[in-house]
């Protein structure tokens, strides 16, 4: 954890502990319900294919960080020349917090901002305007906020956390 944590330093559902996986039980719910009373024809596919995406979301980090220990664990292709900690892993051990925002946010954006369903599945020209628009804004403001962190107020109440792990992960960059 942060070195002076700040407010808004935790995930809500931390208390939780396992079971937090419960926050998105409301829509598992919803989303059953509506497969059950409209049939799959007249369902929103985009919402139902959340939940399943996120699982592949967490099952593709997983074999990522499986990958990565791999290849720690055998002391090959290592970037730095230690062994990982076990302080490290359980600092790391909420990788998956942020796939579970994710899924509330794309949850709650599909209930509250109807219309959705009637998108198509795929556009070029949107793909090339996300493109232009990652490697133009999105990678310049990340920079920046990512070097306003190193400010000593936001470095020890938020930031000094990510940099507290040495030997490099895929968990270590979320």
């Amino acid at each position: 954890m942060a070195t002076n944590p700040g407010i808004l330093s935790e995930w809500p559902w931390k208390r939780l502990g396992s079971f937090k996986y419960l926050v998105l039980a409301p829509w598992v719910a919803h989303g059953c319900h509506l497969a059950a009373t409209k049939g799959w024809r007249e369902l929103d596919l985009g919402y139902v294919a959340i939940l399943p995406s996120m699982l592949l979301r967490a099952l593709h980090d997983q074999a990522w960080i499986t990958v990565s220990r791999l290849y720690n664990a055998r002391g090959k292709r290592q970037i730095v020349d230690r062994g990982i900690e076990f302080d490290q892993v359980d600092r790391e051990r909420n990788w998956d917090d942020q796939i579970i925002l994710s899924a509330i946010l794309l949850l709650l954006g599909s209930l509250y901002l109807p219309g959705g369903q009637n998108l198509p599945w795929w556009r070029t020209d949107g793909a090339v305007l996300l493109a232009l628009l990652h490697a133009g804004p999105v990678e310049f403001l990340y920079y920046w906020f990512h070097r306003a962190l190193h400010h000593h107020f936001l470095y020890t109440r938020y930031h000094s956390h990510h940099h507290a792990s040495i030997v490099t992960e895929p968990i270590t960059c979320e």
